[in-house]
């Protein structure tokens, strides 16, 4: 009796550990939690809601056990919607939404990608705001690992 209650709670505490996943933050947030820990790097998910390769990297890349673990320890990760409509204050700047045509850009989104808008994208950024790497296009969870 006393090894399947134990079994139950061993798999319980498994599944909880599994379904929690990244700890994704606003970038506002980020900054935050950046100050108080400065040597932890923003690892930065550019994306859009109409992005079909974005949508693969949330159901697939993003759900990998060691993805998870990686970027939870390592990074403080953060969901950038590059075409949010609302301010961001970041670094003491504010960044505006700018329309264009049916959609329009995040100005955060457009100096995070140096300009360069292709989803998803994923940017580094250390605690001093200066980028380290920019990775775009869809990427299978070794993939994303051996560029981090």
């Amino acid at each position: 009796m006393y090894r399947f209650i134990f079994g139950f709670l061993l798999l319980c505490g498994i599944s909880l550990h599994a379904q929690e996943g990244i700890q994704w933050v606003n970038i506002e947030e980020a900054e935050k939690i950046q100050s108080k820990n400065p040597e932890k790097p923003l690892f930065i998910d550019v994306y859009t809601d109409w992005c079909g390769w974005c949508k693969k990297m949330d159901t697939s890349t993003f759900k990998d056990e060691e993805v998870v673990s990686f970027l939870n320890e390592y990074f403080i990760p953060v969901k950038l919607d590059a075409e949010q409509k609302e301010n961001i204050r970041f670094k003491n700047e504010i960044f505006e939404f700018i329309p264009s045509g049916n959609r329009g850009v995040h100005q955060l989104a457009a100096v995070l990608l140096q300009g360069s808008l292709s989803y998803p994208s994923y940017v580094v950024l250390n605690s001093n705001g200066q980028i380290t790497r920019i990775m775009k296009g869809f990427m299978p969870p070794n993939d994303l690992l051996n560029n981090l």
